[in-house]
């Protein structure tokens, strides 16, 4: 870990982010209240209704951009859920329990059962074999409901009883207005709470890559069945001021219309925002859906919808709005950087020792008796000719496959049988061969995202902020900025890491496993596609974390540039290792020399 915990560079730090950023959440606040005032301004009873049908479809939205614009979860059932709220509702209703704090607690936990029953079975489906199981799940509502006609009144639909509050009636425009607005409004506090968390970070990298996820120490299972609970939750409370608001629910409103409009609302808002849905709802949902000469016509626009969407403006409204407001929200960077220096890090490395490992696929060898074995204060050199096993073996060690044979110990702990987050849990960090970044993280969030393998967060800390969360959100931003700063590229902290150099971005990654203090760092071709400088930089910020303590191990075909790094080395050949010492050894190592290198030649870059 990066020893950052002086108050000059933490206020130093912190004066980096931009002050638009960290009061954005003005803007949304300041609109809720203006809406909650309308009424008071003479607001007609219509508009009223309008607008709380738009905060109830921009609940249902909202669990669509959770679970599929920010995890990338193909879960299109919200509609569904929406409808067993409404039901769950009506139903509690007419055995008396009409208080809205029930009726809204009833249909939150029928939608977190819904997520959860589905998610289960989810768990096993390609992406697009989930969004057919969630269409289906709206085609068989009307069954489901007919089956259940005693309670659900069936396809003719059943009364909802006017829903109470501490005993009194909530029977007007006006109550039914604020009702929707602050259950609306207090779901946003908590879906903007949980996008600004390690939660959140956790979500989009599960969006990126579930191994990306599964090598930061997050179960990607855990998670995937997380966002679906949690993104039916706001479907299910919009159930609940849906019937309040309709008076009378039967299946014809809960249709494959609606489905396509959510879907469409979500695209067009900007299914990876959160304040997107409002604006999404708004255009999309409310307008066309009270018009009932569009019912006809409801697909083809929505289709138009969503191509325009696709072509014009893929990251949707809030995509756009963020473009326009980029020059205020980007702060200017630094007048001067200073590179901090080896006595300023801190990173203890553990001792990997991987032997005996063997790896077939299909019947071909993939590992044969492979080993390597690296120490801290050192970088551990891997090299080979393609298809020799070298990311195999490292993805043995990193657990993303269990080998037939042999062991692999950090220290003392034996890790060879582990999943992939407990391994990186154990203390392995490492890179890809290509860099995966979020799509949406900034630099500083995906250096951030390396301390997800700490576990010290849960969802109750991200919504209600508690203290430990706030001095954890502290700490890791201190801790990436200084990571940022150590390889010169602290002027980039607030920009999209996407749209960084190749060479940054493979910075990035390196630097992200660095944050997660880990025992063991792997780096699978870090060097590749890097001009001279941006290799010099690599070298640079590698000598300073072999000097800081940590154990690295680095698989690259870039000869010249790893022996000259590399304290020890391995050499291996389809799939055994054929020798090992010091780079000096392996360049005059006959039989690497046959293998791999070919002619011994000064600077050979194989």
């Amino acid at each position: 870990m990066v020893a950052t915990t002086s108050s000059t560079k933490r206020s130093r730090f912190e004066n980096l982010v931009p002050t638009a950023v960290r009061r954005a959440w003005l803007v949304p606040l300041g609109l809720w209240i203006g809406a909650l005032l309308l009424p008071a301004l003479g607001t007609s009873a219509y508009s009223l209704r309008q607008i709380a049908l738009i905060a109830v479809y921009a609940l249902v939205v909202s669990g669509l951009n959770l679970s599929f614009g920010y995890a990338g979860e193909l879960a299109l059932g919200q509609v569904a859920v929406m409808a067993v709220g409404a039901y769950a509702t009506a139903i509690a209703g007419a055995h008396g329990y009409t208080d809205i704090l029930i009726g809204l607690a009833v249909a939150a936990a029928a939608a977190a059962v819904i997520g959860l029953v589905t998610g289960v079975p989810a768990l096993r489906l390609s992406q697009w074999a989930l969004g057919l199981v969630s269409f289906f799940l709206v085609l068989l509502l009307p069954s489901v409901v007919e089956a259940s006609e005693s309670e659900t009144g069936g396809l003719i639909g059943t009364a909802v009883p006017f829903a109470t509050f501490l005993g009194r009636q909530l029977d007007s425009t006006y109550d039914l207005y604020m009702l929707a607005l602050i259950v609306c409004g207090l779901w946003f506090v908590v879906f903007r709470n949980l996008i600004d968390s390690r939660y959140g970070q956790a979500l989009q990298t599960l969006h990126r890559s579930p191994t990306l996820t599964e090598s930061l120490g997050v179960s990607s299972r855990n998670l995937r069945l997380s966002a679906y609970v949690i993104g039916a939750l706001p479907a299910g409370l919009a159930g609940c001021v849906y019937a309040h608001l309709a008076t009378y629910i039967s299946p014809v409103p809960f249709a494959i219309e609606l489905v396509i409009a959510v879907i469409a609302a979500s695209v067009v808002g900007g299914a990876g925002s959160t304040y997107g849905a409002v604006f999404g709802a708004a255009l999309l949902v409310v307008g066309p859906t009270q018009a009932d000469a569009f019912q006809s016509y409801a697909v083809v626009v929505y289709g138009a919808f969503l191509l325009l969407a696709g072509t014009v403006f893929s990251k949707g409204l809030a995509g756009l709005a963020r473009n326009l407001l980029s020059h205020w929200t980007t702060p200017p960077a630094p007048a001067s950087i200073r590179r901090l220096d080896a006595t300023e890090l801190s990173v203890p490395g553990g001792r990997l020792v991987a032997e005996g490992v063997a790896k077939a696929f299909g019947g071909v060898a993939a590992l044969r008796s492979a080993r390597i074995e690296a120490s801290p204060g050192q970088i551990t050199a891997l090299i080979g000719s393609n298809g020799a096993g070298k990311t195999t073996l490292l993805n043995v060690i990193s657990g993303l496959i269990q080998p037939d044979e042999g062991t692999v110990r950090i220290d003392d702990a034996r890790i060879d049988r582990l999943s992939p987050s407990k391994v990186a849990r154990m203390g392995i960090g490492r890179s890809f061969q290509t860099p995966l970044i979020p799509e949406e993280m900034t630099a500083k969030e995906v250096i951030a995202s390396g301390r997800l393998l700490d576990g010290h967060w849960n969802v109750l800390q991200s919504i209600v902020r508690l203290p430990a969360f706030r001095r954890d959100r502290r700490e890791a931003d201190v801790a990436a900025y200084a990571l940022l700063e150590l390889a010169g590229l602290l002027d980039k902290a607030h920009l999209k890491a996407r749209d960084l150099p190749l060479g940054s971005r493979r910075m990035l990654e390196v630097l992200r496993c660095v944050a997660g203090s880990p025992r063991v760092i792997m780096l699978d071709e870090p060097a590749a596609g890097l001009d001279d400088e941006a290799l010099s930089a690599l070298g640079r910020l590698l000598e300073d974390l072999r000097d800081a303590g940590a154990t690295i191990v680095v698989i690259e075909h870039n000869v010249s540039f790893v022996l000259g790094l590399a304290d020890y080395a391995f050499a291996m050949e389809l799939g055994r290792t054929i020798a090992d010492g010091t780079p000096d050894e392996i360049r005059n190592h006959p039989e690497v020399i046959a293998s791999y290198l070919g002619r011994r030649t000064e600077g050979t870059n194989a």
